[in-house]
Parts: C-alpha cells; structure tokens; sequence
C-alpha cells in the first residue's frame, strides 16, 4: 500500500483493502485499516527522520519476516555505516561524475531493506553532496524489494530497484525512484514497462538487447513469494514500446558499464 501510494496506483492501494472487504469486513472496520496503515506511514517517516536509521528493516527483522528461504541477513546499521565509510573514504576515492555519467552504487547481491545503499548515500552526501549519483537495488524477495523502494523514497535517493535473480540478471519488476519528480507534479515512484527494464539491465549490467523481431520465447519467471498480506500478482507481460526519457541518461547503444566498478 505505501508502494502504491508513493506510485498513485490507486488499484494497488485498493487490493488490500478489497481483501478484507471480500472476507467478511464491513466498511467501517476497512476504513480503519486504511487510517492505520496511514498512521504506520507517517511514524515512519518520523521514526526515520529522527534516528537516521533503517527503521523498516528493524521492525521487518523485530517480528522475524526474514525469509530462511531466501537465507536472507540483513547487515547490522553499525556494519553498513562502516562499509560504507571504508568504500567511500575521502573525496580522492571519487570519479569525476556528470549527470550523464553518474557515479553507480548499490547492492546487488540481495539488497534487503536497501540499508547499505541508504548509508553508502548519507556518506556520499556528507563527503560531496552535489556529485550526480545513480543508486541500484536488487533482490528476489518482492517484500525486501518494496522496503527498498521505500527507503529510497524516504531517503531522496534517485536510482532503480530490481525485482528478480541477480545472479541470472533477470527482473521481474523494476521501479524508478526520484523525489525530483514531485516538481512536475509527477509521483516520486514509477515502475517501468519492459522496454524500459530492458535498458536498465543493459545499461548498468551489459545485457544485451533484445530485438523487437526476435522471438525470445517466453521467460521462465519465479513467482512471487512474499507474505499473504501483500500477495501483488504479476503484471501482464507488455509489447516493447519506445521508453519516455528518463531521468538518469540511458542510451540503448551504449551497453559499457561505465561507473559500475563502483560496487561491483
């Protein structure tokens, strides 16, 4: 529901709600569920703004949600603080970087609740705050996916989180992240068709391209997983189209990994 809130998909918003709806609940009762689901957002929002940490994540890890299926372990706040302190040392460890060719960090061997690409983020603003970066999520648990999408939006980070197996370099689902959307009355959150999730993988992970003639077959995908109260089904797969602009440059024949070595 905060996905689909930061995304102004109202259709996502009401499936929640419609669940509980359809087993039996009366209007009031699912009223109240939207006003608390309302209240649990802004305590977040409070909750982050006045500890600096990943408050999702530690409430995700409070209630034991972790996935053994996933053999998931969140990094603990004081560890990432200081991987990203030793990833990002001073100024002299940083590239130059234009808006066209952005530094790239991020998480890709299983993101979570995307708390070390958010400290890797603070530190990069405590050292160079006006140096252009593009931040990457990636990971197969669609509920650890969604924290992330959260964190980036809580956070003012500008970058895209994956759905889907690293290792295979697949995603399912791909969500474009900017609080600089706002200023075009657009939302900060927007989850790109398949043309679109096409370039990202070629453009920070060097998969080719598919042409539109070629018949790819149909992909295998792994279903989604995630918890009863977040069930989402799979949107239908979509004909490749020519993409909108997007915010962070991507050229569809330019497959280098230009910035990658980052946090390869």
């Amino acid at each position: 529901m905060a996905v689909a809130s930061f995304s102004g998909d109202e259709d996502a918003y009401q499936k929640p709600l419609d669940r509980y709806r359809n087993d039996g609940r009366d209007e009031e009762t699912v009223r109240e569920f939207a006003t608390l689901h309302a209240n649990a957002l802004g305590g977040l929002v409070l909750a982050m703004e006045e500890t600096q940490e990943d408050v999702l994540g530690g409430v995700y890890e409070h209630y034991g949600l972790t996935s053994e299926h996933f053999a998931q372990y969140f990094t603990p706040g004081a560890v990432s603080r200081a991987m990203a302190q030793m990833n990002l040392p001073d100024t002299d460890s940083l590239r130059e970087a234009t808006p066209d060719d952005p530094l790239v960090i991020g998480d890709v061997s299983g993101c979570g609740s995307g708390r070390l690409i958010v400290d890797s983020a603070h530190r990069l603003q405590n050292l160079a705050p006006e140096t252009p970066a593009v931040y990457l999520g990636y990971d197969k648990d669609p509920l650890c996916a969604k924290m992330a999408v959260l964190n980036f939006v809580l956070n003012a980070m500008t970058g895209y989180v994956l759905l889907g197996d690293a290792l295979k370099l697949d995603a399912r689902r791909v969500w474009f992240i900017s609080t600089a959307q706002l200023i075009g009355g657009d939302h900060p959150v927007r989850e790109l068709d398949t043309s679109e999730r096409d370039r990202v993988l070629a453009r920070f992970f060097g998969v080719s391209l598919i042409d539109d003639d070629t018949d790819a077959g149909a992909a295998q995908e792994e279903p989604d997983t995630e918890s009863e109260l977040d069930v989402d089904p799979e949107p239908t797969p979509e004909e490749p189209t020519l993409a909108p602009n997007l915010d962070v440059t991507l050229d569809p024949s330019d497959t280098s990994q230009a910035g990658f070595d980052e946090f390869v």
